[in-house]
């Protein structure tokens, strides 16, 4: 974007890049001289209310690049300034955070830039039962592997598709929701998603997506309820083919108490591919059930089959999957999921369409004490894709923190990634390290 200003057009900046090393001191020995200040202006809470941070991190990745071969290794130094407002109530509320991110590469500053990660969520709730939300997530970033959007760190959810270099690229996601609301369980609505795209990379591509879904969901009773749903998609690309894609899904839902229930589920999917590309339906079936064991501790399972009937050419099916375990309490955290069937990756770097595919995520955070806490996380994937590609991709990475004051927080995270494919230009090994100082105000 052309109001975007990179650090690398700071004047003066390419006569700097020896000094580095000093300049991360700098800046380091800056913030420490800014937290007797913090201290003192935190107060007794954090919420709700304007809260801004900053914080330091240092890296070292020994293949920034992600590449099978000419690995390259660098340190990499981001100071990052952030702002927290949160004010909620039963009835409306906002949550916005935001960073800002000066990016220095220790070894070539030509990829020095500004990365931004902005997350808001809004919601105006009416006595009329008239409800509004709004969901928005931006970021631009370098990093080769992207997050899935609206997730949450824990859940420890990538992409398929992975850049090779280290290039920017940004991305936007807002979705927008109006609904009315005719019981405690009972509404009607439709929702909207814009989903754009946008990377310097040569190989990467552009992409935008435009996602329509009315919705409605009914309990006749305290123990049976349905929900039905409709999407529309229009997929626009910048190399690829741009497709229609429709998407109809209706679950019955049968509550046996208020901690077991039971479900069936069918969805079907088309997509409507402009040509040469090959259009193609899903039909996907399935069962499954949820039950509380306790208020912290939640599980779901369910189980399917899916078929994959193209317009020209062979049929794919198989089993579908799900299961999901989540703990919540006072001292340790845990979410562990389960996943199996097929994928769609289009709306990303690569652009990788179908594959079928078996994945599972999962992280657990531990507090030894009030100040201090350890966490691990890990995840495997096998991707098997229509070009007879098959992707072996797996990591796992533990975290410490340390919160000597309220306001202070000292953070390691150290991580171990690899992806073995049958195309090998596609194979990388990563490990790296992370050491982040951050003060809130």
């Amino acid at each position: 974007m052309k109001t975007m200003l990179l650090i690398k057009d700071f004047p003066g900046f390419s006569s700097m890049t020896g000094y580095l090393p000093f300049i991360r001191f700098f800046v380091a020995s800056f913030l420490f001289a800014c937290m007797p200040f913090i201290a003192h202006a935190a107060g007794p809470t954090v919420e709700p209310g304007f809260h801004p941070r900053i914080s330091v991190q240092e890296e070292y990745n020994d293949n920034i690049n992600l590449t099978g071969t000419k690995e390259e290794d660098d340190f990499i130094t981001t100071v990052k300034p952030g702002l927290k407002y949160s004010n909620t109530d039963s009835m409306s509320g906002i949550d916005l955070d935001y960073t800002l991110g000066f990016v220095f590469y220790d070894s070539d500053s030509d990829k020095n830039y500004v990365s931004h990660n902005g997350l808001l969520n809004l919601k105006y709730l009416t006595k009329e039962r008239f409800n509004f939300y709004l969901k928005d997530s931006f970021i631009r970033s370098d990093e080769p592997r992207e997050r899935e959007y609206f997730t949450q760190t824990e859940e420890n959810k990538h992409v398929l598709s992975t850049k090779m270099a280290r290039e920017v690229y940004w991305r936007n996601v807002v979705s927008p929701t109006a609904e009315y609301q005719f019981g405690p369980e009972n509404r009607v609505g439709i929702n909207y998603r814009n989903n754009i795209y946008r990377t310097e990379s040569a190989t990467g591509e552009d992409s935008r997506e435009d996602y329509v879904n009315p919705y409605f969901a009914w309990s006749f009773d305290q123990k049976n309820g349905i929900y039905l749903e409709y999407g529309y998609t229009m997929g626009d690309f910048e190399r690829s083919a741009d497709w229609i894609g429709h998407r109809a899904n209706a679950r019955y839902t049968h509550r046996f108490n208020p901690k077991a229930s039971v479900f069936g589920e069918y969805i079907f999917s088309m997509r409507d591919f402009d040509p040469p590309s090959i259009d193609y339906d899903i039909h996907e079936p399935s069962v499954g059930i949820s039950y509380a064991f306790s208020p912290a501790l939640n599980g779901s399972v369910q189980a399917g089959y899916f078929l994959k009937e193209p317009q020209t050419g062979s049929r794919k099916d198989g089993i579908s999957y799900k299961a999901d375990i989540t703990n919540r309490d006072v001292k340790t955290d845990y979410i562990i999921s389960l996943r199996g069937g097929y994928n769609e990756d289009f709306f990303t770097s690569e652009n990788l369409g179908f594959s079928r595919y078996h994945r599972l995520t999962g992280s657990v955070k531990h507090s030894l004490d009030m100040r201090t806490s350890i966490g691990l996380y890990g995840n495997g994937e096998r991707a098997d894709f229509d070009s007879d590609r098959r992707d072996w991709i797996w990591g796992v990475g533990a975290t410490a923190s340390y919160n000597p004051l309220k306001w202070l927080i000292f953070s390691l995270d150290i991580s171990h990634k690899e992806r073995d494919s049958d195309v090998d230009i596609n194979d990388y090994i990563e490990n790296r390290g992370v050491i982040i100082i951050t003060a809130t105000y």
